[in-house]
């Protein structure tokens, strides 16, 4: 079990820091180098990298290091449509079951959104992405739960506020206020809603 935990809190930690570019795209770094950092044994580094590797985050290639590998090496397309349809089943199968929670998740951003200074665009991506990270989680499937975060991970959600800024924003914000709104007040006809939100998540996506 120790050995497990160790393995785990590697996992966790690597990937946190190619998420936030603390291990930048394309760069390279060494098994060794790794657990000096993390102070911890080669054994549950090595496992941490190998799922890593599996995953698609990094390339291990013998005695040449450990390659950080690009987002764009990544079919974002793929991706996004992972992510989307996800949201779509997870909601479409608890929002008449869970609709307190979907609604009071989804007044929160709204609220958000109306403010005079709702913040920057890139606090907004972050709410926006941990928000749909909660819708997934009231599902309380935990296999889900690692495919969204895994897929928003690849996808860079969190760096990703492209989609806030001039012009998108005038395209995104109005798609999302709808959406929320459908959420909050008629959840049963919220579907043109959703797609049209989703079709400006793909259109404005780099």
């Amino acid at each position: 079990m120790k050995s497990l935990s160790l393995r785990e809190t590697a996992y966790e930690t690597i990937l946190e820091w190619i998420v936030s570019g603390r291990l930048p795209e394309g760069s390279v770094t060494s098994e060794i180098a790794l657990t000096g950092v993390l102070d911890m044994s080669r054994t549950p580094v090595r496992a941490a990298l190998q799922q890593l590797e599996t995953e698609g985050y990094v390339r291990i290639a013998p005695k040449h290091g450990v390659h950080i590998v690009p987002s764009s090496a990544w079919r974002v397309g793929d991706l996004l449509e992972t992510w989307i349809a996800l949201i779509q089943f997870v909601y479409g199968l608890h929002h008449r079951s869970r609709k307190a929670e979907f609604a009071e998740a989804a007044s929160f951003l709204l609220r958000t959104l109306e403010e005079d200074t709702p913040g920057t665009p890139d606090a907004i991506n972050r709410l926006e992405g941990d928000i749909w990270r909660q819708w997934v989680a009231l599902g309380q499937n935990r296999e889900m739960i690692r495919l969204h975060d895994m897929t928003a991970a690849k996808l860079r959600w969190h760096r990703n506020d492209r989609r806030w800024r001039a012009p998108h924003r005038t395209e995104t914000e109005p798609c999302l206020r709808n959406l929320l709104r459908a959420v909050i007040s008629s959840p049963e006809d919220s579907g043109p809603d959703f797609f049209a939100y989703l079709h400006i998540l793909k259109k404005t996506w780099h």
